[in-house]
């Protein structure tokens, strides 16, 4: 019964926190929407990425101050955050009874509006709790915006390439193609032995959507994949490439071979992972290192570089 209070009281707050999200969020994007509407994609792009970085500044703040706040990044799109999230485990006793005596029927939005912070006495935290979600909500329409643009400029890209000038109608001019251009974007060499250690390391950790084999691995870093790999966590690859990086086994561009060469499918769109998204999951994971880190650290401490 004490149980069934909790997620009532907790269910009454959330929908408190939804309306405040909500109604931020309506302004920022109709905001955006309205630049959109003037100039054209690479001055907005432009905007959009300093957006992006502002917001992704606030977020590492947030979470630097405010470390119970931390589960946001992994369940701001829960609309019963207060109840599945380890944010209200992760209150002092305190805190949690402020939560389960506050009477929902006080707040006031007008009250909030004036002054964010109006009720951070009587619901610990709470406008850094909205400001998180609405800013974490907020940085992915940016990014889907950003990668809508992106995409549009690498199909342009692919149609200018195409199109092949010629002098002579009755003769195609030959590609010269330079060796050893382009063969090893990666600057890999990895041991079969090794191959195998990333393998077991890949799998064991799910980070992408399918069980993968050497083969599979071996095509991935020589860029010749018989298809795309979709990821299941971008931290984690991220913090796996980069591990790879900093030992020095792959080149400082490997997000600019897995973007170019669009080998990995983004978690939660079917569209090519971008070197903007994978710089981001790289930002993140400077700040919080992903789940299975360890698991990513003992198979990496398994290589042995030649």
């Amino acid at each position: 019964m004490e149980n069934d209070n909790l997620k009532i009281q907790l269910d009454s707050i959330q929908r408190i926190l939804n309306y405040c999200i909500t109604q931020t969020y309506n302004v920022l994007i109709g905001n955006i929407l309205r630049k959109k509407g003037c100039i054209n994609n690479i001055q907005f792009k432009e905007i959009l990425q300093k957006e992006y970085i502002r917001i992704t500044d606030e977020l590492s703040s947030i979470y630097l101050n405010h470390p119970a706040l931390a589960c946001v990044e992994e369940y701001y799109n829960d609309d019963d955050f207060l109840w599945e999230s380890t944010f209200f485990e992760s209150l002092t006793k305190e805190q949690k009874q402020k939560y389960t005596s506050f009477s929902v029927s006080s707040f006031e939005y007008t009250k909030y509006i004036d002054r964010h912070t109006s009720y951070d006495d009587a619901l610990p935290m709470f406008s850094y709790l909205v400001d998180a979600i609405l800013y974490e909500r907020y940085a992915k329409y940016l990014m889907a915006e950003i990668e809508r643009i992106e995409l549009t400029e690498v199909q342009t890209d692919r149609t200018h390439s195409s199109v092949l000038i010629n002098d002579d109608p009755c003769e195609q001019k030959k590609k010269l193609v330079i060796i050893g251009k382009g063969t090893n974007p990666f600057q890999s060499d990895f041991t079969d032995e090794q191959i195998e250690v990333l393998t077991t390391c890949i799998n064991e950790i799910q980070l992408f959507t399918t069980r993968i084999s050497p083969k599979i691995l071996k095509d991935f870093f020589a860029c010749k994949l018989k298809g795309v790999l979709k990821s299941n966590n971008n931290r984690q690859l991220a913090y796996l490439m980069q591990s790879l990086n900093l030992r020095g086994f792959i080149t400082d561009e490997w997000q600019s071979a897995i973007a170019r060469n669009e080998l990995v499918l983004g978690k939660t769109k079917d569209t090519p992972l971008t070197r903007t998204d994978l710089s981001t999951a790289t930002d993140q994971i400077n700040m919080k290192q992903p789940k299975g880190w360890e698991t990513i650290d003992n198979h990496i401490k398994q290589l042995k570089k030649g």
